[in-house]
């Protein structure tokens, strides 16, 4: 068969060498194509019969309607997107079968199966054991950690099907397998443990003063064969803060060595249960294609327990609503879809990453992830990650640069890790095979992902993540080991020693969120000022409430800056046992060149109906020079102390001034990279009285973007704000 060119009006077939993101077009330009592509008339012919049954609402002129063609979630298939108001309907087309005649004409379907009709099917739970089966046969990643497992301190037995008692269990550390339950609190209060209740709980717990996930997620427990189950509500002592903080330390190894974690992905909090059914909306048509002149006949809904097989002269493809899967997105199309409650939750990340296996019930099917695969109901897909983790280790991808290879290179083939190592790319497998700087750039990658999300109490800040902080920690030491250097503690308030002055590099990354997002747009609205209650210093990310970004993850580039100050000291004060949970104080002392500025409102004027501006949009910073060159200035706070100061200057007085520490410069344009530090009123540090400092924000500024060629000016004098500057002891808190 003759290889066609890229239709104009739907994008196919696709160049392979080039990735595809989305492709635009419209319902009524490929209906008038239909006849002279293949392609097109598929895709009109499944959008019309859906559209015709959508519970959605739809406009009278369908024809007009804007048709977004991208890449599936989960497999290479496509996926159709069609906005119908303030709706999208989202379509993927499969095939059931990969025939000679499906590779050539349309290499671009996948290979698609039907669910059954409910999660909390036989069907379904037959695929879930399978699943585990498979896993605990083959994966020595997984079963590594499960080799050493104990119960918990507490766990729930759950007794049997034949007896389904159910009480609190204090366990002797015996070798037993459990299973977690990973869900989300809600708002509306629960059953838990507390100190009146834990005599009770021990001698009996009782079914109906449970939340329907929790007993779901019991009843799960007891078709898999297993006794206990450890659920956070009932097993630590909730309203005893000595119990939660033992308990919270251990979290990251009580679902590192459960037999498996139960992730009530759909349900927005304890009452809505683990099972769900696809709705109507999401039943599959049959459109069949006559191989010989290419006509695509009518569509009819398909069988729901199997899809038709291929006859002679006749081709069939189904059509469906796009299933929400729980597998983070690898294209642009994919971002599109609702985030699944569950993975918003902070939590998350300790409960998902560092856990051997995971079975996520979504509201159309189950989702089964572990440390070195992953699969789902509704493909034929069964991935594989740590083979591709492997074969990178080998080559050397991860850990060494080839001559020929430039750090955007690195930079973006790192980045592709998380798509192709999934689960296992935040969690200790692969973090063992890395190199220094690809640790620092997993972290970095990895507190992004992590401040995006949500956290019902923020001085969980810390503890959520102190089982992969460890993990990390321990992956920082076998490189240390390597290289002969011993450093003592290396984690401080999110931060690590060995790129610690990479680390403070961060900012605040509200710049690429999606502003006709209404939900988006009120929380920056919303953006008060740091935590309300103190859970880390100011140099940390971890003391704004906001998504956080590091220099170069704007850029896609990596090891293109150059420290130019000194750490003398840095500590932290724990509050409690666990020196990677909650805090109590933190102290950072750095040596470097200090530089005054007054702050100054910016000239920017938005165009936005509701007004909207970014914190960098407000305020600007005065060094008292012609400036030749741009600021890039990121407040952390919402620019609210910066503001006030400037409302409470009186008119014609000298206005506030803030101190800029340069921690670097970016190598390409020498553009120097600074600390916005603020002095704290009535505080001084050592014998001379130093002054102390509070970080408010990072600053760089850009020079001028030509220069001759032949320039050789110190890349100080072209800024021209250095004469001012001196070196300094800054003490930071």
């Amino acid at each position: 068969m003759e290889k066609l060119p890229p239709c104009k009006w739907c994008g196919h077939p696709p160049n392979p060498s080039v990735d595809l993101t989305v492709f635009r077009s419209s319902l009524i330009a490929m209906a008038a194509n239909a006849s002279k592509c293949l392609t097109c008339s598929i895709f009109v012919t499944g959008i019309r019969k859906h559209i015709s049954n959508t519970s959605l609402p739809v406009p009278n002129n369908v024809d007009h309607l804007a048709v977004l063609l991208g890449q599936l979630v989960v497999g290479k298939g496509m996926a159709v997107e069609i906005p119908l108001g303030p709706s999208l309907l989202k379509l993927s087309f499969f095939c059931s079968k990969k025939t000679s005649w499906m590779t050539q004409a349309l290499p671009f379907l996948d290979i698609g199966k039907q669910v059954p009709k409910t999660t909390s099917s036989d069907e379904s739970f037959s695929w879930a054991t399978q699943q585990i089966n498979r896993c605990r046969e083959d994966h020595q990643h997984c079963n590594s950690y499960l080799s050493a497992a104990v119960l918990p301190k507490r766990v729930v037995f759950v007794g049997s099907t034949a007896e389904p008692a159910l009480r609190l269990y204090e366990s002797q550390a015996e070798s037993d397998s459990y299973v977690c339950l990973s869900y989300c609190w809600g708002r509306r209060p629960f059953h838990c443990t507390l100190l009146d209740n834990l005599e009770s709980h021990k001698r009996c717990i009782k079914p109906d003063h449970l939340p329907p996930t929790m007993n779901d997620a019991i009843e799960y427990t007891r078709r898999l064969g297993v006794r206990y189950i450890w659920i956070d509500s009932l097993c630590i002592i909730q309203d005893c803060l000595l119990d939660w903080r033992e308990e919270a330390g251990k979290m990251a190894s009580i679902y590192q060595r459960s037999f498996l974690v139960i992730s009530a992905a759909w349900s927005a909090d304890a009452y809505g249960g683990i099972y769900a059914s696809p709705p109507s909306d999401y039943r599959t048509f049959a459109l069949t294609v006559n191989t010989k002149t290419n006509e695509v006949c009518n569509s009819d809904a398909a069988d729901q327990a199997n899809l038709s097989m291929t006859k002679n002269d006749t081709e069939t493809i189904y059509v469906r609503r796009a299933y929400v899967h729980v597998k983070r997105g690898t294209s642009r199309y994919a971002s599109r879809f609702p985030v699944l409650p569950i993975l918003k939750r902070g939590w998350i990340f300790q409960e998902l990453f560092l856990s051997s296996r995971v079975l996520h019930f979504g509201p159309h099917e189950l989702y089964f992830e572990c440390l070195e695969g992953s699969a789902c109901q509704c493909t034929d897909h069964s991935n594989s990650f740590l083979d591709q983790g492997s074969v990178l280790a080998s080559q050397g991808a991860v850990s060494k640069t080839t001559p020929r290879e430039s750090r955007t290179d690195r930079f973006q083939q790192n980045s592709s890790m998380l798509q192709t190592l999934g689960k296992a790319y935040y969690g200790p497998v692969v973090w063992r095979m890395m190199s220094r700087d690809d640790l620092m750039y997993v972290w970095h990658r990895l507190v992004h992902d992590y401040t995006i999300r949500e956290l019902t109490y923020g001085k969980d800040l810390f503890p959520a993540i102190s089982g992969l902080a460890r993990e990390m920690s321990i992956a920082r030491a076998a490189r240390d080991a390597d290289e002969g250097v011993v450093r003592g503690t290396v984690y401080f308030a999110g931060l690590w020693k060995d790129s610690l002055v990479r680390d403070l590099c961060w900012k605040v990354g509200f710049e690429n969120v999606n502003t006709d997002d209404k939900d988006e747009v009120k929380r920056i609205k919303a953006w008060t000022d740091r935590a309300l209650e103190w859970r880390a210093p100011t140099w940390s990310w971890g003391s704004v409430n906001a998504p956080v970004k590091f220099l170069g993850q704007e850029y896609d580039i990596k090891d293109f800056f150059k420290p130019l100050c000194e750490v003398l000291d840095v500590s932290c004060t724990a509050a409690g046992s666990d020196e990677v949970g909650e805090l109590m104080a933190g102290k950072l002392v750095l040596r470097g060149l200090l530089l005054p500025a007054r702050v100054t409102r910016s000239r920017f004027k938005t165009d936005r109906e509701d007004g909207l501006r970014f914190p960098w949009q407000i305020l600007s910073l005065d060094f008292g020079v012609v400036e030749t060159f741009a600021q890039d200035l990121f407040v952390d706070d919402g620019c609210q102390h910066l503001l006030r100061l400037l409302d409470e200057s009186e008119p014609g007085s000298d206005r506030p001034i803030v101190y800029c520490f340069m921690l670097g410069i970016v190598r390409k344009g020498a553009s120097p990279v600074f600390l916005v530090l603020k002095k704290v009123k009535g505080q001084s540090e050592g014998k001379r009285g130093q002054d102390v400092y509070q970080r408010t924000g990072r600053l760089q500024l850009i020079g001028p973007p030509r220069r001759p060629k032949n320039d050789r000016t110190p890349w100080k004098e072209q800024f021209g704000v250095f004469a001012e500057a001196k070196e300094e002891v800054v003490t930071i808190i």
